[in-house]
Formats: C-alpha cells, structure tokens, sequence
C-alpha cells in the first residue's frame, strides 16, 4: 500500500518542531523554497535540525531561527556583539561571551536578516553535495531564469500581434 505525502504549510508543523528541538531532539525537515539554492532546493532536500548554544554557531553555519511570523533558515555572514575579552581558558581576542546578533542571509538573496540570539532555534545539518551537484544545480536555476525570461517575451509578442 503506497503512502500518501502530505505537504502542510510550514507555520503549523515548525511551532512544533521548535518544541520537539527544544527539548533537545534532533529533527529532519524537508526544505521549502529557494532562498538557499543551489545548495538546498524546495522539496528536494532535507535537512537535520539540531538543538545549538547560540556561543557555538559560527560564520558559515545555517540556523533555523523566527522571523517575524514566520521561520526561516539562512546562512550566518556575520556574527555582532560578542565582547573580545579573554574569558577563562580562552585566548585573546577570542569571543568570551554570547553573540548579541546574527547577520543571516540566504544563498541566493543579496538581502540580509539581523537576527536576536533569542530567535535562533536550531543549527541545521546540511546534505552533502559534490561540486559537480551543484554546479548542475546552478545551471539548471540558470536555465529556469532564461526559459521565464522567453516565456514573458513570447507572451508579451503573442499578445501584441493579437490586438
């Protein structure tokens, strides 16, 4: 007997992920959208959701986190107010407290979220892929953009010669 997929919108199931993550589990989530292509693609990948110290993330980790109504999962860029002080057993000029911010950007958005620590819920675990997958990927979001780009200018011809 086949399984039916069910695809539920992402507002109801992650508010109930956060709580499965919380208390510390690990979660697997399939992806939706394309804010972080080519690396992950909208109902292609999936990634591992991890319960995280906010002083453990660093520059180049994707977080899950809240966003103003909603979750997203972006990539950090840039961390903001930890204080550069030797803490006990740290070297200087190491972080020795908790980030205040996150900048996070998706991989395919020039666009940049400020992120609170208090927002962040988990870390994901990223599929491997090889640089060949990616660079098939690349090629392939590239050719989607042209083939719409065709689309528009042919409808916009078909539209004009038919008046």
């Amino acid at each position: 007997m086949r399984r039916k997929k069910i695809i539920l919108p992402n507002e109801k199931i992650l508010s109930l992920l956060e709580e499965r993550i919380m208390a510390g589990e690990a979660v697997r989530l399939p992806v939706r959208g394309y804010s972080m292509s080519p690396w992950l693609l909208d109902g292609r990948d999936t990634v591992i959701l991890h319960p995280v110290d906010p002083a453990g993330i660093v520059v180049g980790d994707v977080i899950l986190y809240r966003w103003k109504d909603a979750f997203l999962m972006h990539r950090v860029v840039e961390i903001k107010g930890a204080h550069n002080r030797p803490a006990c057993g740290l070297p200087e000029g190491a972080s020795g407290g908790l980030p205040q911010y996150f900048i996070c950007r998706g991989d395919a958005l020039q666009t940049s979220e400020l992120v609170p620590v208090s927002d962040v819920i988990a870390r994901a675990g990223l599929p491997a892929h090889s640089p060949r997958t990616l660079r098939m990927r690349r090629v392939r979001g590239w050719l989607q953009r042209v083939r719409g780009l065709l689309r528009w200018v042919w409808e916009s011809v078909w539209r004009l010669l038919r008046k």
